[in-house]
């Protein structure tokens, strides 16, 4: 035996040793994720992490069941019934909900947990759109505290489920003295309002950081609390020893793990290496090499029940449409450019190569497993020379046989050579380097620019990038476009990070969104997803499947491929392991 492999049987040794073998007995889940949330703010964070854990320590009224794909009551008795003009919703809670202190759910929650959503004053610009483009207002029975009406402005496809998307707060908690009483719907729809001292200071308390981190700031009606956060390394929940739902049939309402542990675990090798010790119970995350590996393994299958299924969601290159002209230079203004750069994507070879195959190609925002996906529109292959011909038309050609094309703006000769945002990680490393080499063939250069969720979050949401590889969880739900594509979700720093819009794109959105008609509603998608295919704001690339990887020793291990996947809190320790 050589030293080198002396050295390495040692070292082995020594780390096997040192690794403490998890008690599986335990009635604990652990899942992993890839990073941790933006924070757990009940309105002003907004990362795919985030509603995670929303979905074991926060309610909603009604919410979308995995199985049949359609809306289901949870904190109410029923859905809501409308009036005749469809302008005004029915609701009444059940009348068994009550707040860790022991307080009953009332529709002054609801009320107060609207205005919280809908105030210009909270920072929820990412998808505060979504919201006061439809309420109008709510308003509590005199007569009955479990039951309240909810106006909406006007005809909208949204107005019936539109208050599922928001995360009941309680009043008592955030406001005991009822600060926000003095506000009325029509103060803060309109703006107009003075804001005084008062009001202006609990908008800044509520919006503080404190309150997105902090264990004990983070309130909810869920089965579950945030019981201790260890920054870039886990979240722990523990189960509530006292809950109003604990006697619910309903999966969503079970809570059968005594804790939930979401550990991060950012590497492939290491998640790998975590299911293959079985220090982990659940991932959605792991890639796909990794699992495919796994699943030839005896090992695995005897403890792991292991699937992909395809997912709502889409990956794309966004790409800036306004820059500001000075840090981030007009690369991408011209729509020849963008179209250009979308020639230059070796996206087939991309899923071939770090994917296995394990995706599907898109052209739309809109997921092609929805009946409003248009499929009309074809993918854009790659062709270098295509790609060539379009730069040259818009006027970047290789003035001085660098290999690097060029063009004079404001005066000044500039290289196209922009920044290349992406989420760090080693796979989206991989799938950028892939393109960058692509986009070189046309004399394009590409700087890979990796951060972290919440800078790289933060930047799109400023309209600080160049370009930037990102992706959009979705659902089976209807995705309002208001949110991604309006021009007010630009102006107003919402998720229209590119700058896509203009008049007749916001008329389409709003006619799809103000009909209750079904084939109107449609026909204005297919006409939104067609102009944007145009415009060229995103290079579509591919919905990825999902990955699952469920421990056997727990019953109940359904997967879905509607977020998020596996039900933790139903998750049923096996008898048989005790």
């Amino acid at each position: 035996m050589n030293k080198k492999a002396l050295i390495l049987l040692l070292l082995s040794t020594v780390l096997t040793a040192c690794v403490k073998e998890r008690n599986l007995s335990q009635n604990t889940v652990i899942a992993h994720i890839l990073s941790q949330p933006d924070g757990l703010h009940p309105y002003n964070n907004n990362s795919v992490m985030r509603s995670y854990v929303f979905e074991y320590t926060q309610k909603t009224l009604l919410r979308l069941d995995l199985e049949s794909l359609e809306y289901v009551p949870d904190l109410l008795k029923e859905l809501p019934v409308s009036s005749e003009d469809n302008k005004t919703f029915y609701f009444e809670l059940k009348d068994n909900i009550r707040w860790d202190d022991g307080s009953l759910l009332t529709a002054e929650d609801i009320e107060f947990s609207t205005k919280i959503m809908l105030c210009h004053l909270t920072d929820n610009s990412q998808i505060r759109p979504i919201y006061n483009s439809v309420i109008e207002s709510v308003k509590t029975d005199p007569e009955n505290p479990l039951k309240f009406t909810m106006r909406a402005l006007d005809i909208n496809w949204t107005a019936k489920t539109i208050l599922g998307g928001i995360y009941i707060q309680q009043k008592k908690y955030w406001d005991p003295s009822g600060i926000l009483d003095k506000l009325s719907f029509q103060q803060i729809l309109s703006r107009s309002f003075k804001e005084t001292d008062e009001i202006t200071n609990w908008f800044n308390d509520f919006n503080h950081a404190d309150n997105s981190f902090k264990p004990k700031k983070l309130q909810g009606l869920g089965p579950y609390i945030v019981s201790e956060w260890e920054p870039s390394q886990y979240i722990t929940l523990t189960r509530k020893s006292s809950w109003w739902g604990s006697k619910d049939t309903s999966v969503y309402n079970k809570s059968y793990p005594e804790k939930i542990i979401f550990k991060v675990i950012r590497e492939d090798a290491s998640s790998y290496l975590a299911l293959k010790n079985q220090e982990i119970d659940v991932t959605t995350n792991i890639g796909t090499v990794k699992l495919m590996k796994l699943r030839e393994r005896d090992y695995f299958n005897n403890n792991y029940d292991s699937d992909f299924l395809n997912r709502y969601g889409i990956s794309y290159i966004g790409l800036n449409m306004k820059p500001d002209g000075i840090k981030h230079k007009p690369f991408f203004v011209d729509k020849r450019v963008r179209r250009a750069l979308a020639y230059t994507i070796p996206v087939d070879e991309i899923i071939e190569v770090m994917m296995h195959g394990k995706a599907t190609r898109q052209t739309s925002s809109v997921s092609p497993l929805k009946k409003t996906y248009n499929d009309t529109l074809t993918l854009i292959p790659l062709d270098i020379e295509k790609a060539k011909e379009l730069l040259t038309e818009a006027g970047w050609v290789d003035t001085d046989g660098d290999n690097i094309r060029d063009k004079m703006i404001n005066g000044v000769k500039t290289p196209f050579s922009f920044k290349f945002s992406y989420m760090s990680s080693p796979a989206s490393k991989e799938v950028v380097l892939m393109m960058r080499e692509s986009m070189y063939k046309a004399g394009i250069v590409a700087e890979p620019t990796p951060m972290d969720f919440s800078l790289f979050y933060k930047n799109a949401g400023d309209h600080k990038f160049d370009a930037m590889l990102a992706g959009w969880g979705s659902s089976a739900a209807y995705s309002n476009p208001m949110q991604l594509w309006h021009t007010s979700s630009w102006a107003n720093k919402g998720s229209n990070f590119c700058g896509f819009g203009d008049a007749e794109s916001d008329a389409l959105i709003e006619e799809a969104n103000k009909t209750l008609d079904y084939q109107t509603h449609k026909n204005a998608l297919l006409k939104l997803q067609a102009r944007i295919y145009e415009d060229q704001p995103y290079v579509f690339l591919y919905c990825s499947k999902r990955k699952f990887a469920v421990h056997k020793r727990f019953n109940n291990r359904e997967m879905f491929f509607e977020f998020p996947g596996v039900m933790l809190n139903n998750l049923d320790l096996n008898s048989s392991i005790n």
